[in-house]
């Protein structure tokens, strides 16, 4: 411990900036007499040995002999027990204000897919907020070596954790994610930022800082990916065409008129052929039903295909 002679000194950040984590008072020894100023949105930190002697909150003006080293654990008394002139100790200002921070992946993030082999590209940005979580942990790894420390210093190091942390969770502990699946993230944008913001906090931590809230603004698809989703969600429905018709015949029975009668038919005709077309081929697929030939007729009265024009099992007229 060094003391000095005796003198007046300010204590204080003036330039004080939203962007800038934290304030290293340039001196090493606070002399007697010397005031410490605490601006709103500032926090002061009091730092000897190793070790955090207090941290001050409140904004004001302040005497350091009678109204700040009485709460320095093992700095007190320093001026009026010893009569000692000065006490060697560092101050640090940190900004307690809410530190937003815009964040966004530098490039899209390769999302594995079944539909896609190669992977499909997504990307998203959107805003989160750092918080002190240590403060001793922060001046022994940041502070000791800096003399301020901004958020876009921290940037470098968030951006680059950023992308494969947002894949793991994207991922959910899956291997590979479907085209629908990725679009609806879209929808559960929340839960997903909650899950980034927990992993991303305990990369931080190592630094004394922590993400207090992650959100999502946008996700970003290439337009080949919508397209694709549309042409799932249709494969999809022409796999029931075939249910889909004959629901539509069980309601056109109770319509009078051959027109609907004969409607019906082309119904049931076009959804076989579409069924036929959309599904895929695979070894081990069901065999497909008989299809009617080309040149096939409906029987109302029996209500099947025919291929006569009058229904060889009750002579109906066939449309």
């Amino acid at each position: 411990m060094a003391w000095f002679g005796q003198g007046k000194d300010t204590i204080e950040w003036e330039e004080f900036r939203d962007d800038v984590l934290f304030y290293k008072w340039p001196a090493k020894e606070i002399k007697k007499g010397a005031r410490l100023i605490i601006r709103p949105g500032q926090n002061a930190i009091f730092f000897a040995d190793g070790r955090i002697e207090g941290v001050f909150k409140d904004t004001g003006n302040f005497d350091i002999v009678t109204q700040i080293t009485p709460f320095l654990s093992t700095l007190k008394g320093v001026f009026t027990l010893r009569g000692d002139t000065g006490m060697r100790a560092e101050v640090y200002f940190v900004n307690a204000k809410e530190l937003l921070l815009p964040w966004g992946t530098r490039q899209r993030i390769m999302m594995p897919s079944p539909d896609v082999p190669s992977g499909i590209p997504i990307g998203c940005n959107g805003n989160l907020i750092i918080e002190f979580r240590d403060y001793l942990t922060f001046i022994t790894k940041i502070a000791g070596v800096k003399d301020t420390f901004s958020l876009e210093d921290i940037s470098e190091r968030i951006m680059g954790e950023l992308n494969p942390i947002i894949s793991e969770c994207m991922l959910d502990g899956q291997q590979a994610m479907g085209v629908n699946a990725l679009i609806a993230l879209q929808g559960n944008s929340r839960k997903l930022g909650k899950r980034i913001a927990e992993e991303l906090d305990k990369e931080l931590m190592s630094m004394g800082l922590g993400v207090a809230n992650l959100n999502i603004l946008a996700l970003n698809y290439p337009k080949e990916l919508q397209a694709m989703a549309e042409k799932v969600a249709g494969q999809s429905f022409v796999g029931d065409v075939n249910k889909y018709a004959a629901i539509s015949m069980a309601d056109s029975f109770g319509k009078e008129g051959g027109a609907s009668v004969a409607g019906l038919g082309m119904q049931m005709a076009m959804g076989a052929q579409m069924a036929q077309q959309m599904m895929p081929n695979a070894d081990n697929a069901q065999p497909a039903a008989t299809e009617p030939a080309s040149d096939a007729r409906f029987c109302p009265t029996c209500r099947k295909m025919v291929p006569t024009k009058f229904c060889p099992d009750c002579g109906a007229q066939t449309v």
